[in-house]
């Protein structure tokens, strides 16, 4: 299942973890492209992040 647009917590060393959304996945490899609220990308293994929300999950909001 591919984890593009999914809102993922990944870590970026030892002690940090950001959050950020899934702009490219490599299903095959099990890489992928996340970008941050700032910008900035990261690029790691699949197995490195824990997804928040997943792409196909909608949020409803109350109007």
């Amino acid at each position: 299942m591919s984890l593009v647009n999914a809102t993922v917590e990944f870590q970026t060393d030892l002690a940090s973890f950001w959050e950020g959304v899934v702009i490219a996945h490599d299903e095959e490899a099990g890489t992928l492209v996340i970008r941050d609220d700032e910008g900035i990308h990261w690029r790691g293994a699949e197995d490195h992040i824990v997804v928040i929300l997943s792409p196909n999950e909608q949020v409803a909001h109350a109007g």
